[in-house]
């Protein structure tokens, strides 16, 4: 067995309360670190399941990586044996090793979140779950790391419960009514269903605007502000999308750059927005790069591999964050280009007072400039209601609305 529960004594001498509440096979079989057999464990997770001062203040428990011979978990701020022995049973359950790092990590960050309302996240309400978004948002995480840290908690939720079944029967109808809290109905999206992605912003206004592009390229350098604006322009780059990241000096021509791959489209800039991002085409060649790292460092070889996503998302991006006063995410930067190019679609028809068939006709528009839908797909009324794209349209003629309020079309 790889991964094993280790016992530690937090105190020497172990009070007879404890003695009684665990049997004293239990300690005499225990030095100052033991490695748990297997009928231990029933001993140690009746008592992490019901949360047991005694035990809790006595022991502290550990999963130990035999191969490794090192501590699997970390230590939690809050509950932190119940944390553990949920880890471990979810190690046990065979889940992915890289899901159960994501749990760990996880679980180490709404601990903080735990302790300061004094509340286990089992307990999240709506407003908890929110506020644990945002708190996460405003240290530098994006809306999809945040949202996707809900899915996780919820998850979490589900494997507790399943944990009180297996292990502590008669506890668990209150891991049942637990369960069938707000985390039975939680969803990657759960805090973003109404405005898409900037649902979660960190600013009073959930948006970035044109004139907040000026800003950037006013007082920063293109290295940095042209990932703003290329973001803003409808180009993509995350996980599955790299058009910024491997741009080329060849595909900008002017106001109007060429992308290639899935979503093969022109992207259109203003005229300062072009000489802007042209400052990186000076003296490179058309197959260069337009990102590249510079770094004395590198050899030739790396320099002339394309950059990270995170390095043009997190490390550039994030300077932009003390001109505007606020951190705006990837997703924040394109939803806000989305709803500025409808705004200017509809100013153009004179129809910024637009009914709901022109909004749709600019949103429709929009997305395949952006890339959302092919440039030769069908209209996106014709996508069937429950669609991923049909729900995009939905959110965006609703956060169209929204933008209307703060900025003026």
């Amino acid at each position: 067995m790889r991964y094993v529960l280790e016992i530690e004594k937090r105190v020497d001498n172990i009070s007879e309360k404890t003695a009684a509440l665990i049997g004293n096979d239990f300690i005499d079989s225990t030095s100052e670190k033991i490695i748990s057999e297997e009928q231990d464990e029933y001993i140690v997770f009746k008592n992490v399941l019901n949360n047991n001062e005694t035990f809790n203040e006595a022991f502290s428990i550990n999963i130990f990586d035999t191969e490794r011979s090192e501590i699997l978990n970390t230590e939690f701020e809050y509950e932190d044996n119940l944390k553990t022995a949920l880890l471990f049973y979810c190690v046990k359950q065979e889940i992915p090793f890289s899901t159960v790092l994501s749990f760990k990590t996880t679980m180490n960050i709404v601990s903080k979140e735990e302790k300061s309302i004094d509340k286990a996240f089992r307990n999240f309400n709506q407003d908890d779950i929110i506020s644990f978004a945002k708190n996460q948002i405003e240290q530098g995480s994006s809306v999809y790391t945040a949202n996707n840290r809900i899915y996780l908690l919820s998850r979490l939720v589900k494997e507790l419960h399943e944990f009180a079944g297996e292990y502590l029967p008669e506890s668990k109808k209150v891991y049942d009514e637990t369960f069938i809290n707000i985390f039975l109905k939680t969803t990657k999206n759960y805090a973003t269903q109404e405005y898409g992605n900037t649902a979660l912003t960190n600013g009073e206004i959930p948006f970035v605007t044109i004139d907040d592009v000026q800003e950037v390229m006013e007082r920063k350098p293109a290295s940095i502000g042209a990932i703003f604006v290329l973001i803003f322009r409808g180009l993509r780059e995350n996980k599955y999308n790299k058009e910024i990241s491997t741009l080329k000096v060849g595909d900008i021509k002017g106001n109007q750059i060429t992308i290639n791959g899935d979503m093969p489209r022109t992207i259109y800039l203003a005229e300062d927005e072009a000489r802007y991002v042209g400052r990186l085409c000076k003296g490179a060649s058309e197959n260069d790069y337009v990102f590249r790292n510079e770094s004395p460092r590198l050899t030739e070889q790396e320099k002339q591999q394309p950059l990270k996503t995170w390095a043009l998302l997190n490390k550039r991006m994030r300077q932009v964050d003390s001109i505007l006063g606020k951190k705006p995410t990837y997703s924040m930067i394109r939803r806000s280009g989305e709803v500025y190019y409808i705004a200017n679609q509809l100013k153009r028809e004179l129809n910024a007072n637009a009914d709901k068939i022109a909004i749709i006709r600019a949103i429709d528009k929009c997305f395949r400039e952006y890339g959302v839908i092919p440039m030769d797909s069908q209209n996106i009324m014709d996508y069937k209601g429950n669609s991923g794209i049909a729900k995009r349209r939905r959110q965006m003629t609703n956060l169209y609305k929204k933008y209307t309020e703060y900025v003026t079309v």
